[in-house]
């Protein structure tokens, strides 16, 4: 999939994500177009397609055991996330640079994030007291936001600061909005 999605990247650059067809693309990896739908549902989940998801929610899980939820999401997006894409910076800024630049790639993610932000309540509820159940829609949506005016702000001024500092502005911030005056 690693594979797969580098190389999509690299042809959506060069020709633009309109000229290029999962075809094309299944030819140039060695796979039938069937097999690359079976890994990628989209052509607009290819580039979507985050390697590090599963290490994510397994971290998050743990934090989630420790810490407030706030807290948690801050600390496993800063910290995991962050640190996973400055291993990878010049391949994940200009991914995220593509997806914010692309309108059909940037209305999918924001479509994504619906889905991402209903699984990321669901698992708050799983870690909240019953009291306070209700209030995981709000966490979960407040912190996919957060995170995404951090990849904004990363993506927009190419990275001048670390992705783990962004999302730390971003957290700080959110935390803040009850003394804003």
């Amino acid at each position: 999939m690693r594979t797969t999605q580098r190389t999509a990247l690299a042809m959506f650059l060069d020709r633009g994500f309109d000229n290029v067809t999962v075809g094309e693309i299944a030819e140039e990896v060695g796979m039938a177009p069937s097999t690359l739908y079976r890994h990628f549902s989209t052509k607009e989940a290819i580039v979507l397609w985050d390697e590090h998801d599963n290490a994510i929610d397994e971290a998050l899980g743990k934090a989630l055991k420790k810490l407030p939820p706030l807290q948690a999401l801050r600390s496993v997006f800063v910290e995991d996330l962050g640190t996973r894409y400055d291993a990878d910076l010049a391949f994940q800024l200009q991914r995220i640079q593509y997806i914010y630049g692309t309108e059909a790639l940037h209305g999918a993610a924001v479509e994504a994030d619906f889905q991402d932000r209903d699984e990321l309540t669901a698992a708050l509820r799983h870690f909240l007291s019953k009291p306070n159940r209700a209030a995981a829609p709000v966490i979960a949506g407040a912190a996919l936001v957060a995170l995404d005016v951090a990849l904004d702000n990363w993506q927009s001024d190419s990275a001048k600061k670390p992705l783990a500092t962004r999302i730390g502005e971003a957290f700080d911030q959110l935390v803040d909005l009850g003394s804003i005056t």
